[in-house]
């Protein structure tokens, strides 16, 4: 990748030991003995600000998404810093179609090898705690910026006290009152503009009760944007589109900012009788979001990421619901070995908008969770060849997305003579057919040329055509994959 999107990632965050398997897996959630009556405070009983001593120097309070800060490892509340920059730059947006986009963001200050800041870093600290935050607005930058943090109390959540000019600094220092996991964002004249450009971020705020230690912790903002298809003068760059944002009507939603931040090489990672917790902020800034993993459950959630032990939490969920600027910490076991898919139940979001990740869980099969068993079928005999391969035709992946009709099968369109043996594969996720007839996009009319019956992924169809003529073919279950193959003498 082009190092003007590179993004430093702190590795470290996974705390706790992992477990041997299925029957290391335990947990509680943390208790509180105290009875909290309605009209009780949760707030901490603060320590005066002149007692309070400096956080250990080896304490982290910033990472880069999905990677999270590893919990402090004190009971006292203390004093620390941190220093952010707002960035503005070009980012990629759907890398697989290069798609790229005006992104406007944080960094840590100094980092200067980042130049995209969507989503901004994750932060954390503690119950309270008193956290000195700077923000530098860079000179390179063409609009004023400031930053709202929903874990501060203050005027406009600190935005009045950070607002910057390019080349101009400001600080606040604040009182962290509530435990949760906040988002941040610029909130600086068109707010909804700002944070349509990718303004925003996650602070984690740790209760005084911590919660118990797992494997593995994620930090995960989920977020909307409100750009054009670029045109053919605009080489690949999506334009902001203003009409869009005001109408409510996002063209992509994306886990961290892109949509292969969580997929593919991005995918995130555990074992089976591990354990994670994802702390998880819709961005917005406009949808809410059906928080789900396909293939397993939420075996705890903390609702709106109210992580205080006087919160009560919801035990083996499906999805749960997390409200525009809202968030919700939950946690997952590796159950099984497999490919856990998250996404946004509002399934066009993940199907055709980007809103989609992965998390691969490792080990051996627990077949008393999972198990499943293959029936052996003939294989598809029609038109198999005793000569070699002349032309590959792949079926990539994503093709059975409407939005990647064009090249559904690629490529689309051959040329070859008679006699000529081609090979198609589906390289994708889900089984496809390959045809012969007409599509018109919604349905297709099967002639019985050729057939390859279903190919699930990594299967292979191969047939040898005999006979000149313009052979049309498409995919059943998804007849907005079509391709054609033109035979002559």
């Amino acid at each position: 990748m082009n190092n003007r999107f590179s993004r430093r990632k702190l590795v470290g965050a996974s705390v706790g030991a992992s477990a041997a398997g299925l029957a290391g897996i335990t947990h509680a959630v943390a208790q509180e003995t105290t009875t909290w009556a309605p009209d009780q405070s949760v707030r901490p009983v603060l320590t005066p600000v002149e007692e309070l001593q400096p956080a250990p120097d080896n304490e982290i309070h910033m990472t880069w998404a999905p990677e999270v800060p590893p919990p402090a490892q004190r009971s006292d509340q203390r004093t620390w810093q941190i220093h952010l920059e707002s960035i503005e730059g070009i980012c990629p947006l759907d890398p697989a179609n290069g798609i790229y986009t005006e992104m406007w963001g944080f960094r840590m200050a100094g980092e200067t090898s980042v130049l995209c800041g969507s989503p901004g870093p994750v932060l954390r600290g503690r119950v309270g705690d008193f956290v000195t935050i700077s923000m530098t607005n860079l000179s390179s930058s063409r609009h004023p910026h400031n930053i709202d943090f929903h874990a501060v109390t203050g005027q406009g959540g600190g935005a009045e006290g950070l607002t910057a000019v390019p080349g101009q600094t400001r600080t606040i220092s604040a009182r962290l009152m509530y435990p949760g996991a906040f988002m941040y964002h610029c909130a600086y004249d068109d707010v909804p503009s700002h944070i349509a450009h990718g303004m925003y971020g996650i602070f984690i705020v740790d209760p005084e009760t911590p919660l118990p230690p797992v494997d593995h912790e994620w930090a995960i903002s989920q977020s909307e944007w409100y750009v054009s298809n670029p045109g053919q003068s605009d080489e690949g760059v999506a334009p902001f589109n203003r009409q869009a944002l005001i109408d409510e009507n996002p063209r992509y939603f994306t886990f961290n900012g892109r949509t292969d931040a969580l997929i593919g090489d991005n995918a995130l990672r555990m074992e089976v009788g591990q354990r994670a917790r994802i702390y998880f902020v819709n961005q917005g800034l406009n949808k809410v979001s059906s928080f789900h993993p396909i293939g397993s459950h939420w075996d705890v959630v903390y609702p709106e990421s109210s992580t205080h032990p006087a919160n009560k939490v919801i035990r083996g969920s499906q999805s749960t619901l997390v409200v525009a600027g809202g968030g919700t910490v939950v946690e997952l076991d590796g159950l099984h070995p497999s490919t856990l898919i998250l996404v946004d139940h509002a399934l066009s979001r993940a199907f055709y908008k980007g809103a989609v990740g992965q998390i691969v869980v490792e080990g051996e099969l627990q077949p008393e969770v999972f198990e499943s068993t293959e029936i052996e079928v003939e294989p598809h005999a029609a038109g198999t060849p005793t000569a070699g391969i002349d032309i590959e035709i792949s079926i990539p992946v994503g093709a059975f997305q409407p939005d990647h009709s064009a090249h559904a099968f690629d490529p689309p369109l051959v040329e070859a003579p008679v006699g000529t043996t081609i090979r198609w594969t589906n390289n994708d996720t889900v089984a496809h057919t390959v045809t012969s007839g007409v599509s018109d996009g919604l349905a297709g009319t099967p002639d019985g040329k050729f057939d390859s019956g279903f190919l699930d992924a990594g299967a292979t169809f191969v047939h040898t055509f005999d006979t000149p003529g313009v052979f049309p073919y498409f995919c059943i279950p998804h007849p907005w994959m079509r391709g054609t193959l033109v035979i002559s003498e």
